[in-house]
């Protein structure tokens, strides 16, 4: 019998912006449900304010998270947040760096819009034994630049991980962009693309739904799941974009996405 990993990336979209009718109170009960749903075993959140963080008690999931490396540069800060599933996933480490020539303390490089961060969990997969790391980050919107050398950096600290990896994020730019190949040189696997999945899509869509239109010849894809080392036989069955929602009230500004793994 396979064993199963459900693996999930969401942007929640902070708890403390004025979005109107998708404020956080009236997004909060489609998240709770969201995950009631779907029931991801890991998730890497991006955009996260404590407040969000609510959802995972509501939704009786038994998850338990770790907020990680605060970035933005001022308070209240936002957290890129690994939440996981006890049941199934038992911590051994964690920890985090920013995103820049300073990684070892609240700082910005390479003209980044404001400070990012990179938050990682070592885990094992209780049903099976494995130990793996996860690593989930929330790249630069504006500058090239930082998400090229926020990857190098990614990559430079798991160098010397020695173990198999999953990476969550919003990467802030399309598979066709320096940062995606950059990874994908590096060994990394996209999720989505190993399920099977070629047609174009897009995971942001400001709380429009189908109606949003991506920028003209790009694939605004910018969530993704990337996987690397799993020198096991893992096949990853399904990795789906996942659109829950009462139009004109959103989960998200993003589309979460989700990809099972199985052993």
């Amino acid at each position: 019998m396979p064993h199963t990993l459900n693996i999930m990336t969401y942007n929640i979209r902070g708890a403390l912006y004025d979005d109107g009718l998708n404020s956080w109170p009236n997004r909060e009960p489609l998240n709770v449900r969201l995950l009631q749903q779907h029931t991801p075993d890991l998730i890497g959140f991006q955009e996260v304010h404590q407040e969000n963080l609510a959802i995972l008690q509501a939704s009786n999931g038994g998850y338990v998270h770790l907020a990680g490396t605060p970035y933005n540069d001022d308070p209240p800060y936002q957290y890129a947040a690994i939440a996981w599933n006890p049941q199934h996933l038992r911590l051994i480490d964690s920890g985090g760096f920013w995103l820049s020539k300073t990684p070892n303390r609240h700082s910005s490089s390479w003209d980044t819009a404001c400070i990012r961060s990179a938050t990682w969990t070592k885990l094992e997969w209780l049903e099976t034994g494995l130990t793996f790391l996860h690593l989930n980050t929330h790249l630069d919107h504006i500058s090239e630049l930082a998400r090229v050398e926020g990857a190098k950096l990614i990559l430079k600290f798991l160098e010397a991980a020695g173990l198999p990896l999953v990476m969550t994020g919003d990467f802030n730019c399309p598979p066709a962009s320096p940062a995606y190949r950059l990874f994908i040189e590096h060994g990394f696997v996209d999720a989505y693309v190993a399920a099977g999945n070629h047609a174009a899509r897009w995971t942001y869509h400001g709380y429009r739904g189908q109606a949003y239109s991506p920028h003209e010849g790009d694939y605004d894809r910018i969530d993704w799941i990337l996987l690397r080392d799993w020198d096991v036989e893992m096949r990853v069955g399904t990795c789906t974009i996942m659109e829950d929602s009462q139009p004109p009230l959103y989960p998200s500004d993003h589309y979460p996405v989700m990809a099972r793994l199985n052993l």
